[in-house]
């Protein structure tokens, strides 16, 4: 695994840890890893979130704090089994092909 890969897991595992401890109500996080560039992708999963019918990612360049670019999405529960059974589609670029479920209990809150 290349030094890069690593960082870039870190960086992942990092953020995740703080969006599990900022918002009470995420129950899982999504990590896509798809994409040939070394971008971010989280589709966090919150029943508190507004329910859209769709998958609207925000992207935030690289900062010092996170040095890659980063792309999150928030879908309610319901919404994320429709995306598993393709009756939601999920952004250009994002792939369920490489991704791996983050749920508050994984991670030390």
């Amino acid at each position: 695994m290349s030094q890069n890969h690593r960082n870039l897991e870190s960086v992942v595992e990092k953020l995740i840890n703080e969006h599990f401890e900022l918002d009470e109500s995420l129950e899982k996080v999504i990590w896509i890893k798809s994409g040939k560039t070394p971008a971010i992708r989280l589709l966090e999963i919150n029943p508190e979130t507004p329910p859209t019918g769709e998958v609207l990612s925000f992207y935030f360049p690289p900062s010092d704090e996170i040095p890659y670019a980063l792309y999150m999405a928030e879908i309610k529960p319901e919404e994320w089994v429709k995306v598993l059974q393709n009756e939601i589609p999920l952004p250009e670029g994002w792939s369920l092909e490489n991704y791996q479920v983050f749920s508050r209990k994984m991670v030390a809150v």
